[in-house]
């Protein structure tokens, strides 16, 4: 028995090697890269000094963090862009995208909201990875401020994507969570060369392009666009843009919804932008920092989005729980075929309950106050949230908290025929992070609720972890989402993606 090596090698790179990268060199190579990797993980992270972080759960964060790190990509390709009404799209410019992927296998290509979220965790091991991939994104602003939702550059790109997914509609928006990222840039490294006039400057045209075309009928309200108003096989109608798909939304989309989670995006987008112009002593800056301080102001919030009917926060619109999906045959009845094909249609069956009012929904939506630290540390309305996340027949499992209330009459229903349930009872890790990120907020500071937000915090922590390692050595993945009734892994896999957010909350890395 025998082995050899073959190398390749640029003539510029063995010029720099006094020997070749083969054999003893090679491993000997291969031990000290493994021992810097290690070093500076357990430098950044300090998961040695965590409690219940054995070697098996150190080893699954290392893996986490490096298929994060790995699916950093660079892409060039022209996007196909059109507006709302538009039937035969045009082709964006020749960009190039240089970006994180959800999934290597089967999301590779760039996600506008993912990203922020990818960010966090990139840019604790290499801040100069995310000010590259911030800036590469910021570089597809069009002339009124959007960026698309999903970069999918060329026809191979393409050629990976449905169809109904390709074509960015450019009134379509997606939450900017490059604004998480930022605000932590701005926490950790005030003087980051990033932060300069011009980048800021272009920061505010996307925040701007926002505020114009996804407010709300009202003062201080805001709706995502893009809703399919005359959809009649959704029972309810997407909405794609907030990044939560099928999360139930006023049944009849209209002028007139407020939607909370956007509100919430919009103050955390000001208070950042008001930041980065005080860092320049920019006369913007109290434009900016007032209007987010009117955003943040609770009863402000209350008149447009509390519900004391339901005890909750949530969306406003036309809306009625009283909509299913029949089947009905499709076309018209022919006696010569008896077996009619059949498709599943929406029906309203109660007419008389379609009316404006407040979404009774309760699920992650509803927690976007809380998420964006908006609410205030005496205020009722968090114990009311904070008792409600402890609720088991609402968000509460022993795997972390679903997407979606067990009350909720359209908890684990498929919004259409052929779609199962994606944000209908799930449990997300983004979503979880902010959540935890949030209560320890709320821990830190002296109040009324801090000893049971540090208390939901140690246990909800906990369930996370012990179910994400749980499913990653039965499987070997981590995983899009998590089945809230047994805890297993679902959805696309491996997605290194967000989920990723997991090594973040084991190493209790939040603001720091």
């Amino acid at each position: 028995m025998f082995s050899f090596d073959i190398i390749y090698q640029s003539d510029s790179s063995s010029n720099e090697r006094e020997q070749d990268l083969t054999g003893f060199y090679f491993n000997e190579e291969i031990t000290r890269l493994q021992k810097q990797f290690d070093e500076r993980f357990e430098n950044i992270f300090q998961l040695k000094t965590k409690q219940n972080m054995d070697a098996k759960k150190i080893q699954f964060a290392k893996s986490t963090l490096s298929n994060l790190i790995g699916g950093v990509s660079y892409f060039t390709g022209k996007s196909l862009v059109a507006k709302a009404n538009q039937k035969v799209p045009d082709e964006y410019w020749t960009a190039s995208l240089y970006t994180a992927v959800p999934s290597r296998s089967f999301f590779p290509r760039g996600f506008l909201w993912d990203e922020g979220f990818h960010n966090l965790l990139i840019a604790r091991w290499n801040k100069n990875i995310t000010v590259e991939i911030i800036s590469h994104w910021l570089d597809l602003l069009n002339d009124n401020g959007w960026i698309p939702r999903e970069v999918i550059l060329g026809n191979e790109a393409r050629a990976r994507v449905p169809a109904e997914f390709v074509v960015q509609y450019t009134s379509n928006a997606n939450p900017p969570t490059f604004f998480l990222t930022i605000e932590y840039l701005l926490k950790t490294n005030p003087n980051n060369h990033l932060f300069t006039l011009p980048f800021t400057q272009r920061l505010e045209k996307w925040y701007q392009w926002y505020n114009r075309t996804q407010y709300g009928s009202l003062p201080l309200s805001y709706r995502w666009r893009g809703r399919n108003a005359s959809s009649i096989y959704e029972l309810n109608p997407k909405t794609l843009t907030s990044g939560l798909d099928d999360y139930p939304r006023a049944s009849h989309p209209t002028d007139a919804e407020r939607h909370l989670d956007l509100r919430c995006w919009m103050t955390l987008a000001s208070t950042v932008i008001g930041k980065l112009y005080s860092l320049i002593n920019n006369e913007e800056t109290n434009r900016y920092l007032n209007y987010a301080q009117l955003l943040s102001n609770n009863d402000e919030l209350d008149q447009l989005h509390w519900s004391e009917q339901y005890g909750m926060y949530a969306d406003y619109g036309l809306h009625t729980d009283h909509v299913q999906l029949q089947r009905v045959p499709m076309g018209k009845p022919n006696p010569q075929q008896p077996q009619q094909p059949t498709h599943m249609v929406r029906q309203v069956t109660r007419q008389a309950d379609l009316t404006i009012k407040y979404v009774k929904h309760f699920g992650y939506v509803s927690l976007f106050p809380l998420m964006t630290r908006v609410l205030n540390p005496q205020s009722l309305k968090l114990e009311k949230t904070l008792n409600d996340l402890q609720n088991p027949n609402l968000l509460w499992t022993q795997y972390g908290l679903r997407s979606l209330a067990q009350s909720s009459s359209l908890y684990g229903v498929r919004n259409t025929e052929h779609d199962p349930p994606y944000w209908r009872g799930a449990i997300w890790i983004n979503m979880n992070y902010m959540i935890l990120s949030s209560l320890q907020h709320y821990a830190k500071i002296p109040g009324p609720y801090s000893e049971k937000a540090r208390q939901i915090y140690g246990q909800l922590r906990t369930n996370l972890i012990t179910n994400m390692f749980r499913v990653y050595e039965k499987t070997g993945h981590v995983w899009e989402q998590y089945d809230d009734k047994t805890g297993n892994g679902q959805g696309s896999h491996p997605f290194t993606g967000w989920s990723s957010l997991i090594v973040l909350i084991m190493s209790e890395l939040y603001d720091e």
